[in-house]
């Protein structure tokens, strides 16, 4: 059976596609802001050591073990709001302040005592936990959510072509923002990341209004949750039933690397302008835009593809293994210029992952879930997801501190003349900081998300034809 010969029960007009694409306005900044300025603060500004921030965030991982899969499964059943509000949306409100505050006090830590580390220590690890808490509780609803609405292979391109370009605008304010509020006045540098993180708190909560409207359950979807199909797993048997998943499986590892690849080039680059480009603090705006200006000049022409081929798994590969490849010369460029010309073509790569992980290859692996298991229940698998995606924090900032511990890199250096004063007197070697900082920004990256394609293509079950055959499945559900 085709997609054309499969019924929609839902027409959406354009400002849904629009209002619900924007929630990456609000998600992407909080992510960019903390991937990019959170170690780096840590460990430049506070002089908190690589393995106390790696220990945080391995407790941290240890707390989402518990906390993401309880909340996909507590809110997968109704409530008294759900038949007047949805099932969705209530807690999507609940959610929202505290969670775009939570980055205030992530950038609002104490200065650290030598002698006593620890209250830096659980300033980082609560204020994580706080964010991950509420951030949970909206990102969560709004992923399970959009299956649900969108349920076609076209209603997913449409959704995509609002999702993308807004992610970008996110990703780009993400990028040149925080460092308009950050100062290289060693007074008030630590001061400047606290006004920093108050005002992208504000910005995120402002954002947030936009993607409301956007996140409500039409009358259809409210209806469908009072059905025998929509009964909760027990908790374990839910997450058991996630694990045996391939296609979950497969996109979660595959997720994984392209994410690690992406924080990676994000959280080094004030390291590429604070030590190799020696610019001022947050001069590293200008790397951000180069990257984005490629991204988004390209993902049109992904999409397009995407819809000429009409096979989702394939174009995926081509684009990860582009990707790969175009992040590998990075660690080798020697003048400002050829490093604009890369970082221009590893955008317009990096625009194919862009396009398709969340709108339509997730939303597919959903799909298989919900079929294989005749159960329409998404928020276990998206819980699940969630917990296993924070291992990514995990995963790219223990890969930095090993980098950073093994090349001899000094806690506290807040610029290139204090960290060669601080070397040099501890007998170190600058000229191998140095190649773990590139070693960083495009090697170890280029290795993780080539092998990370090659077993998606591999082993990802879902062909087009899998793909169509779930939504035929679906439909004789009554999904």
């Amino acid at each position: 059976m085709s997609e054309a010969e499969l019924k929609t029960e839902s027409k959406h007009p354009w400002w849904r596609y629009a209002s619900n694409g924007s929630f990456q306005i609000t998600t992407t900044v909080i992510g960019a802001t903390q991937a990019i300025y959170l170690y780096y603060y840590y460990f430049n500004v506070l002089g908190l050591e690589p393995g106390l921030i790696v220990l945080a965030l391995t407790i941290f991982t240890i707390y989402d073990a518990v906390n993401d899969p309880i909340i996909g499964f507590l809110v997968d059943r109704n409530t008294r709001l759900t038949k007047r509000w949805g099932r969705r949306f209530p807690w999507i409100v609940i959610g929202i302040v505290p969670w775009t505050l939570s980055l205030f006090l992530i950038f609002t830590a104490p200065t650290v005592n030598p002698a006593n580390p620890w209250p830096v220590f659980f300033w980082l690890f609560g204020s994580l936990v706080l964010m991950d808490t509420f951030g949970s509780l909206v990102g969560i609803n709004v992923s399970a959510l959009r299956p649900d609405l969108f349920r076609t292979e076209e209603e997913r391109q449409k959704l995509t072509w609002w999702w993308t370009p807004l992610d970008m605008v996110a990703q780009a304010l993400g990028f040149i923002l925080p460092p308009l509020f950050i100062t290289q006045d060693p007074l008030y540098i630590k001061a400047s990341y606290g006004f920093m993180g108050a005002m992208m708190s504000i910005i995120c909560l402002v954002s947030a209004i936009l993607f409301l409207p956007g996140t409500t359950e039409t009358k259809v979807v409210k209806e469908r949750y009072f059905t025998g199909h929509y009964e909760s797993f027990k908790f374990f048997s839910g997450i058991k039933e996630v694990l045996k998943t391939k296609s979950f499986i497969i996109f979660f590892i595959a997720l994984t690397t392209f994410n690690m690849a992406t924080s990676l080039l994000m959280g080094n680059a004030p390291f590429i302008n604070t030590y190799l480009l020696r610019y001022a603090p947050g001069d590293e705006v200008i790397i951000f835009v180069i990257f984005m200006v490629g991204a988004f000049v390209a993902f049109p022409f992904w999409i397009l593809y995407l819809k000429k081929v009409k096979d989702n798994k394939k174009v995926l590969a081509i684009g990860g293994l582009a990707l790969g490849i175009s992040l590998f010369p990075l660690s080798f460029f020697q003048t400002i210029i050829d490093l604009y010309i890369m970082l221009f073509i590893l955008g317009v790569a990096t625009g194919s992952m862009w396009a398709f992980f969340y709108t339509i290859i997730q939303a597919s692996v959903v799909d298989d879930f919900v079929a294989s298991t005749k159960k329409n229940q998404k928020g276990i698998l998206l819980g699940v997801s969630t917990l296993l995606g924070r291992l990514v924090a995990t995963l790219d900032e223990g890969v930095m501190a090993l980098v950073h511990t093994t090349t001899g890199f000094p806690a506290g250096s807040q610029d290139y003349a204090g960290m060669v004063t601080l070397v040099t007197a501890a007998g170190g070697d600058v000229n191998l900081i140095l190649l773990g900082i590139r070693l960083l920004f495009g090697i170890i990256p280029s290795i993780i998300i080539i092998a990370g394609t090659l077993m998606f293509w591999k082993y990802f079950p879902l062909t087009q034809d899998k793909v169509l055959e779930n939504k035929r499945i679906l439909e004789e559900l009554g999904f």
